[in-house]
């Protein structure tokens, strides 16, 4: 970006965020949209755009911008933290708690990823076999084989409290078999043991309302003992630890 142009860029964020101050929201739309077209890589002028649109209360052309800022940054927490308060005001409550879901998943492989370079352990290398093999796995077109060495990987990774290279893993898992159940527990197992309640809970919670559907008692089980030990941490916990097997 050229001297010339990112000056005119800041600027029309400038005079977009004092347009939102004065209280003239489609003049800071405008400005916004121009700050867009000037530096087409850049996710803050539809983010922005998306706010003043929550806070006018038109949560579909919010959708819009905050899916053109995820589209410039696929990553960008405060795009998908809009997007996900956009869809909860268009009433579609299922996709928001999806989002909100990967939301905190982000941001507890942020955290890891922080305890992670704070203390790295050469001997979790090894373990990067199994996520090779997974990925041919996958390449191949053989699903189960793929979760299958990448909960290996998962575990193995935990056991050495690894658990940015856990996550990761597991991520990789539900790309392959997105509704994998043994997946989703290994995560909760790990937010819950990294102490991290909120996506903890809303793992487990996931995991109860599929035992509702398709019923196994072991699963059941496994996760009414995880939901005890750590039923501290969340309310939601105590509930699932008390429910009667």
């Amino acid at each position: 970006m050229s001297d010339a142009v990112s000056t005119r860029y800041k600027d029309a964020l400038r005079r977009g965020h004092v347009a939102v101050v004065k209280g003239r929201p489609r003049e800071a739309i405008g400005h916004y949209q121009h700050a867009g077209e000037l530096v087409p890589d850049r996710p803050l002028p539809f983010v922005s755009m998306g706010n003043v649109y929550l806070q006018m209360r038109q949560p579909r052309e919010a959708a819009a911008a905050f899916d053109t800022a995820l589209e410039r940054m696929p990553s960008d927490l405060d795009a998908m933290r809009g997007k996900a308060a956009a869809l909860e005001a268009l009433g579609q409550d299922l996709e928001a708690s999806a989002l909100r879901m990967r939301i905190g998943e982000l941001e507890a492989m942020a955290r890891a990823g922080r305890q992670r370079a704070a203390s790295a352990d050469p001997a979790t290398e090894k373990l990067e076999r199994h996520v090779i093999n997974g990925a041919a796995a996958r390449a191949a077109g053989d699903l189960d084989i793929a979760v299958a060495a990448y909960l290996t990987a998962a575990n193995g990774y935990a056991a050495v409290n690894d658990f940015v290279a856990a996550l990761d893993a597991c991520l990789r898992a539900l790309e392959a078999r997105p509704g994998h159940i043994d997946v989703h527990f290994t995560m909760a197992m790990l937010y819950l043991r990294q102490g991290w309640a909120e996506v903890g809970e809303q793992r487990v919670l996931l995991i109860e309302r599929r035992l509702d559907v398709d019923d196994d008692p072991r699963r059941r089980a496994a996760l009414h003992a995880l939901a005890r030990d750590y039923r501290a941490l969340a309310p939601g916990l105590e509930r699932v630890a008390a429910t009667r097997l």
